[in-house]
């Protein structure tokens, strides 16, 4: 499966070698919103960009915020008057239940040392809450005739997050407890390398790797003992992505592939590999405005787990519009839908981003 992708990926890029330079510039990039499931944030993950480098010496900026709504729970996963509980079950792997929403802060910073190389830097906030989308979530919903999967029936705005190992019947993550200020979560250092560029399309690589991500790795888990919360390293993991983008007069092409290497994961049997598939076009609506769309589909940190939908693929789709202010000046606002559907998708998220470059 995930060696058809690629091959897909490949395809677009062979399809797409007639495209005619029109370019925005620096500000023709996808919206560079990644991966959404809160539980993946605990590895390097994909960060969709342009594969066209910075000139050397220019430097871009973005600023980002956002927030999303979750909630979903494995079958034997009941809630009563005592909290959440899990039922026993034949299966040997983990469950779930995520009710919850979480505010995310991004700064972002690249700049272009040569033609050939660009570093890339990114500072990551995270916040906690019970929040307050869940009327809005259950409303559109039932707008759609999709249904809320008795998420209704459950209190609203509530902060309750379970992994529960089924083998060893005990709860490994336990997350209850908001966070009314922000903490950081991590960041994160890149080194984008050119491997091909015309005036209309380019290819390139990058490397990349978190640090400073205790907080999101050991210290929000209230099941963490001390001893545990203290086990950490910096730069445990880090991605390879390689990136195409194809410009055409009047929207882009950007597609990639992606994987993570993971040391420090999830849970025990989590995979150690990470995959990453995306696609995403920008349309010049106008002079000034831009639609965007994208599709980022990824592994599950879950272990593998035939008796649960937990180990599969997650599939996020993402729209956005884009305002060009200049041609140094962007503003952005949008949303990221789940596509795929389990407790391991999130509901909705929404963003506002700035970005500029000089």
């Amino acid at each position: 499966m995930k060696l058809k992708r690629f091959l897909y990926i490949i395809f677009i890029i062979i399809l797409a070698q007639s495209a005619i330079a029109e370019s925005r510039g620096v500000l023709e990039r996808p919206l560079m919103i990644g991966p959404q499931y809160p539980l993946i944030f605990m590895s390097t993950a994909f960060e969709p960009d342009s594969a066209f480098l910075l000139p050397e010496g220019e430097m871009f900026f973005q600023t980002s915020y956002s927030i999303t709504n979750t909630w979903g729970h494995s079958d034997n996963a009941i809630r009563d008057e005592n909290g959440i509980n899990f039922s026993e079950t034949d299966s040997d792997g983990y469950s779930l239940y995520f009710d919850g929403e979480i505010e995310r802060r991004f700064l972002k910073f690249h700049y272009g040392f040569n033609d050939s190389i660009e570093f890339q830097y990114i500072y990551r906030e995270i916040r906690l809450t019970p929040g307050s989308l869940d009327g809005l979530v259950e409303n559109f919903h039932e707008s759609i005739n999709v249904g809320n999967a008795g998420r209704e029936s459950t209190a609203r705005d509530q902060l309750e997050i379970y992994i529960y190992d089924n083998k060893n019947n005990r709860i490994v993550t336990k997350l209850t407890q908001p966070t009314n200020d922000f903490h950081q979560e991590s960041m994160q250092l890149g080194l984008k390398f050119l491997v091909r560029e015309t005036a209309n399309e380019a290819i390139s690589i990058s490397l990349t790797s978190n640090f400073s991500d205790h907080y999101i790795e050991r210290g929000m888990n209230e099941a963490t003992s001390d001893a545990q919360s203290e086990k950490h390293v910096e730069f445990n993991d880090f991605m390879a992505t390689i990136r195409y983008t194809s410009i055409f007069p009047l929207w882009t092409l950007h597609v990639g592939s992606s994987i993570a290497f993971v040391s420090d994961t999830l849970l025990d049997n989590s995979p150690e590999e990470l995959y990453y598939f995306f696609a995403a076009s920008n349309w010049h609506i106008t002079e000034n405005w831009d639609l965007l769309f994208q599709v980022l589909e990824y592994s599950s940190p879950f272990p593998n787990d035939n008796r649960s939908s937990l180990s599969e693929d997650i599939r996020e789709i993402t729209m956005g519009l884009r305002w060009l202010i200049g041609s140094q000046f962007a503003l952005e606002s949008g949303f990221v839908e789940n596509q795929s559907q389990g407790p391991q998708n999130i509901d909705i998220m929404f963003f506002f981003n700035t970005m500029f470059n000089f």
